[in-house]
């Protein structure tokens, strides 16, 4: 058995090693250990004190008996549950203390942050990261969209996005092929202002999100861009409202 698997699970190398010192041997003492995987008899003392408290070791004795014996494997698929949950712990502690980590950034450098990427799978990853940061999106749609990514891509999107919360205005061209149905945008978390397709027919999405502004420019470019900076957004926002209040679909 590769102790490298323990290791992938979430055990270090000499926990993964005197785990599987413990199945092979059945029961060990502390000194049995030290031998059979070649450390000090303190160290010994102290990875089976580990095991114990991950639940992967119990004791076979007391005294000069003191031995131990391994606990099911099937404990580490605890284990790897724990380590999940702390994952994803980690990452919702993360991701509500980034707009003060943006502000205090932006405070000190002039520069605003910016992403590019390129074909198919970069638009993608633009998708993923207004999912990832889950703000309000004012949203400027382009009807070469479902062209170049496909309906279902959007169907998906919409649901996630619905799913996670996140509010939606969009600035959408009055064509046959979009959902006209108030009740689907309100289930999607969608309020739509119409306009006249003749006055927006460029293949480029415009989607302002928390501190960041993403520019999707289908077809042959096939190009995203995300500009992080509160400043950029925030001028974005104002467009996106000055725009709204003046379209009209006649």
């Amino acid at each position: 058995m590769d102790a490298e698997l323990l290791e992938q699970a979430g055990l270090n190398q000499t926990q993964s090693r005197a785990y599987l010192a413990l199945i092979a041997g059945g029961s060990l003492t502390p000194p049995q250990l030290a031998l059979k995987i070649q450390i000090t008899r303190t160290n010994a003392y102290e990875v089976l004190k580990q095991l114990v408290e991950l639940e992967l070791a119990v004791n076979a004795g007391t005294g000069a008996k003191l031995a131990y014996r391994p606990a099911n494997p099937t404990v580490l698929e605890k284990l790897m549950e724990q380590k999940r949950t702390q994952i994803m712990t980690d990452e919702n502690r993360l991701r509500s203390l980034m707009p003060q980590l943006m502000t205090y950034f932006y405070t000190y450098s002039e520069q605003p942050g910016v992403r590019f990427y390129q074909g198919k799978e970069g638009i993608t990853k633009v998708y993923e990261d207004i999912l990832r940061t889950r703000q309000p999106t004012y949203f400027l749609r382009s009807t070469a969209d479902d062209k170049f990514m496909g309906a279902a891509f959007y169907d998906k999107f919409k649901l996630q996005r619905a799913k996670l919360g996140i509010k939606t205005i969009a600035l959408t061209p009055d064509v046959p092929n979009v959902n006209h149905d108030p009740s689907i945008d309100e289930a999607n978390l969608t309020h739509r202002i119409w306009f006249n397709p003749k006055l927006y027919d460029a293949p480029v999405e415009w989607n302002i999100y928390g501190n960041k502004v993403a520019i999707l420019s289908f077809g042959e470019e096939a190009l995203g861009t995300i500009i992080e900076s509160p400043q950029i957004a925030g001028a974005m926002k104002q467009m996106f409202e000055l725009m709204r209040r003046g379209l009209k679909t006649d």
